[in-house]
């Protein structure tokens, strides 16, 4: 038996995974921590919300998730082996947004009176929701439809839920005077990590909360990358295009590759389109069910304060229809809205990667810039955007040269390829101190 006052005390480390997620996801930056700090922390790989139980609110999600950290916790206590004394979240993708909202909840259970939280994280996380304010027939359509087909969930990261009287939940969540603020202002360390390119899950200025995107048009800046971790951006300037006159060979080559594409997908987009929403029209349904009853069966005090589910999902294994077609529908709203370019060449002369550049901008507390583009953001984003950078984030912006980036950054899956090690590595090596 261990005497009291004579236990170990050791870092809980909460890992929370995204949309349609599994613990699976995060099983790299999970193996990793522990090879490197081994019996130094304590690792919950969060699996409460496995899957399409993603789709029920950040709300309830994160309810889910404060009774699986409570339990957790009751038990590495009563096995008195050793004492629980720091506490740090990673949210990977919605994981950032349903950790932000347990964390509140813990807050205001006093959960950080005994515990001190250090460190939270967040990966390619839209902290600013998914909605794009722009007046087109089309991106209102998009818009609507992505709300709408991934059930509560979709209306909160659109911006179109009633959470608090008429504010919605984002705008809850970035309020100084709400405890979900307090609670990430009571953290030692905010960071996250923001794609640039080829994440059309959750863009650039979501995950960076910024609104502007200095990405949109990569010939137009010079990227100065992190001398030792090459996947992080170090600083940008902005620079006018430099012309690159391309071969007639290469043009004739280029526009015959254009045609097969559209022909290909003329083909399979109907098909794909057609998998994709009946899968999420089903799964949606099942969703909105779950949720009336749980909020039948649950006392709502407090905005919301006691929604909890009993329910638990096994670790199971997602198939691959069904988590790309969740995570298609975002990648179309955001495809519709603002298409990347692809990614810059070695021939151009105004995309090389410099050594230094004087009128570098340092993207460590990147929010905003007059020489880039702003995104169209709603007025409530906006505020949001304000108020979450005024707490001070340290932010790493990645660039990874991979068809997906959504999933490399966390090496999600083998189909993800080994190309987000080095972000996984960067955060071990250079963030995460237990």
């Amino acid at each position: 038996m261990v005497l009291e006052g004579t236990q170990k005390e050791i870092h809980f480390v909460v890992l929370v995974h995204g949309l349609w997620g599994n613990p699976g996801h995060l099983k790299y930056l999970m193996d990793q921590l522990i090879a490197k700090y081994k019996d130094r922390i304590h690792i919950l790989n969060a699996k409460r919300n496995t899957s399409d139980y993603t789709y029920d609110g950040i709300d309830i999600c994160g309810e889910r998730l404060v009774k699986e950290i409570n339990e957790e916790v009751k038990y590495i206590n009563d096995k008195n082996l050793y004492k629980v004394s720091k506490v740090s979240f990673v949210g990977y993708s919605l994981g950032g947004l349903i950790a932000r909202y347990a964390i509140g909840v813990l807050y205001n259970q006093g959960f950080f009176n005994e515990i001190k939280p250090m460190f939270f994280t967040t990966i390619a996380t839209p902290h600013l929701g998914t909605r794009r304010d722009e007046n087109k027939f089309l991106v209102k359509i998009v818009n609507w439809v992505s709300s709408n087909l991934i059930s509560k969930t979709g209306e909160q990261l659109n911006y179109m839920d009633k959470f608090d009287g008429d504010e919605p939940i984002l705008s809850v969540m970035s309020n100084p005077e709400k405890v979900f603020y307090k609670a990430l202002a009571a953290f030692k360390y905010r960071k996250l990590y923001a794609n640039t390119r080829n994440d059309r899950t959750v863009p650039f200025w979501t995950a960076a909360i910024a609104d502007v995107d200095p990405f949109i048009d990569l010939k137009k800046i010079t990227i100065e990358k992190n001398d030792k971790f090459g996947a992080l951006i170090k600083s940008i300037s902005k620079q006018d295009a430099i012309p690159v006159k391309v071969p007639w060979t290469k043009k004739i080559v280029g526009v015959s590759k254009t045609i097969l594409f559209y022909l290909i997908i003329s083909v399979l987009l109907p098909l794909w389109i057609i998998i994709v929403l009946s899968t999420l029209t089903t799964q949606s349904l099942i969703s909105r069910r779950r949720v009336a009853k749980i909020l039948a069966a649950s006392r709502v005090k407090d905005s919301n304060w006691n929604i909890t589910s009993n329910q638990t999902r096994p670790n199971v294994i997602v198939s691959n229809i069904e988590e790309d077609a969740t995570e298609t529908v975002i990648n179309i709203q955001n495809f519709l809205t603002h298409s990347l370019p692809p990614s810059p060449t070695k021939q151009s002369p105004s995309n090389k990667i410099v050594e230094s550049n004087a009128n570098a901008i340092m993207m460590t507390e990147f929010t905003t810039s007059s020489l880039f583009p702003r995104v169209p953001i709603c007025g409530a984003q906006n505020i949001s955007f304000t108020y979450l950078n005024m707490l001070g984030w340290e932010k790493f912006v990645v660039f990874i040269d991979s068809l997906n980036a959504h999933a490399s950054i966390i090496v999600r899956n083998k189909r993800a390829g080994g190309k987000g090690k080095e972000i996984i590595r960067h955060f071990i090596e250079e963030v995460f101190i237990p």
